[in-house]
């Protein structure tokens, strides 16, 4: 156990991918399975996604444009791809949510960092993950081909910043 803990650890480190399947928009190089190329098909959905967003349209706008073009989402794009043997109970859906497209639009992968570590296990007797904080996750920078350009990447996220709204306080209640 704490061999197998060690060596992904290494891997991650050198910036190997060490999941079983790969984040949407990219899949894993049949001759070096640690390394992650361009899936044209999917990559394109998501330079839609950015696009929109930096365009002005919302998350769930985005969601909602993508059902309409009839986008499949990843999860199934994945069953129909044959990269999936088995769906998720938790992830039947066939339709773009809120959710996917926010977390699209912050993940880091996408500009060619491979970031990895963000959820770690309670504890050896447990199968329950929890989230790390931001400073345990390991990055590294280009380690594979990026399908948003920096430039675009920091208006996205400059935007996601600007539009954000810290949650109103609301006045303490007499009892």
């Amino acid at each position: 156990s704490v061999n197998v803990k060690t060596g992904l650890k290494t891997k991650r480190e050198r910036g190997e991918h060490t999941g079983g399947l790969a984040l949407y928009g990219y899949k894993k190089d049949p001759e070096n399975k640690g390394h992650l190329i361009i899936d044209p098909v999917a990559a394109e959905v998501v330079r839609t996604v950015f696009t929109l967003y930096n365009q002005g349209m919302g998350k769930t706008a985005i969601a909602r444009e993508l059902n309409n073009r009839g986008i499949p989402n990843p999860t199934q794009y994945k069953v129909q791809s044959g990269i999936a043997y088995k769906t998720p109970r938790n992830k039947l859906g066939t339709l773009w949510k809120y959710p996917a497209i926010a977390d699209m639009l912050q993940n880091q992968m996408y500009i060619g960092d491979m970031v990895q570590g963000k959820y770690g296990s309670v504890s050896y007797k447990s199968h329950k993950n929890k989230p790390k904080p931001k400073e345990q996750w390991v990055i590294v920078k280009g380690t594979h081909e990026p399908i948003i350009d920096r430039e675009v990447w920091d208006k996205v996220q400059a935007l996601i910043a600007q539009k954000a709204t810290p949650g109103q306080k609301q006045p303490e209640g007499v009892f």
